[in-house]
C-alpha cells in the first residue's frame, strides 16, 4: 500500500510526513523538494531524500520572483528519474512532492507510476490540483489518499505509522 497526503497549500503536509519519519525512524529513500529563499527570490530544488546535503544547479526546479516563475522541468526527466531509480533499497520510498511542474515530463511520470505498481511502500505528498498525471497517482489502485487539514494535521504522523504498520515513538 502507498499513502499520499494532499491538502491546501501550507497546511502542513510535508511537515506531517517529516514528523512521521522522525517518530518512526523508518529507513527511507526517494526524493523531496525544498525551497531556498534569498531576498525576494525563492528557488525550488529536487533533492535525493536522506543523502543530499547541498544543492546544485542540476537540482533546480524553479526560480520564483516578483516577476514570475521560471521552471526547469527537464530536471525531473534527468535527476528526478535518477532519484526514483535509485530508491527502493530501504523500507520506504518518499515522494515529496508531486505537482504541476513535472506533469508533462514523461520519463519522470512513468518512473513514478512504475514505483506505484511495485511492492515497496511509498509515502508522499500530491498537490490537490487536477491534472492527468496527478489524477493517475491519486486514483492508482495501490494508493490511499489522506487529506491534511488544520484540524487533523497533528494526528497525521501517528495515522501514517499505524496505517503503514511502523512503530510510532511518542
Amino acid at each position: 500500500m502507498h499513502i499520499f497526503l494532499t491538502g491546501e497549500i501550507q497546511v502542513g503536509k510535508s511537515t506531517a510526513l517529516r514528523k512521521f519519519l522522525t517518530k518512526t525512524h523508518v529507513s527511507a529513500d526517494g526524493f523531496l523538494t525544498e525551497f531556498d529563499s534569498r531576498g525576494d527570490k525563492r528557488s525550488l530544488y529536487l533533492k535525493r531524500f536522506d543523502t543530499e546535503n547541498g544543492v546544485t544547479e542540476q537540482m533546480l526546479i524553479a526560480k520564483m520572483s516578483p516577476g514570475g516563475i521560471e521552471v526547469f522541468a527537464d530536471v525531473f526527466d534527468s535527476f528526478g528519474t535518477e532519484c526514483i531509480a535509485a530508491a527502493g533499497k530501504r523500507r520506504l520510498i518518499i515522494m515529496d512532492e508531486l505537482g504541476q511542474f513535472e506533469e508533462s515530463r514523461l520519463l519522470f511520470t512513468e518512473a513514478v507510476i512504475n514505483r506505484l505498481n511495485g511492492n515497496i511502500p511509498v509515502v508522499g505528498v500530491v498537490k490537490m490540483r487536477e491534472s492527468p498525471f496527478l489524477d493517475m497517482v491519486r486514483e492508482h489502485p495501490k494508493v490511499e489518499v489522506i487529506t491534511v487539514t488544520m484540524e487533523n494535521r497533528d494526528a497525521i504522523p501517528a495515522l501514517l505509522a499505524a496505517t503503514m504498520n511502523f512503530e510510532f515513538l511518542h
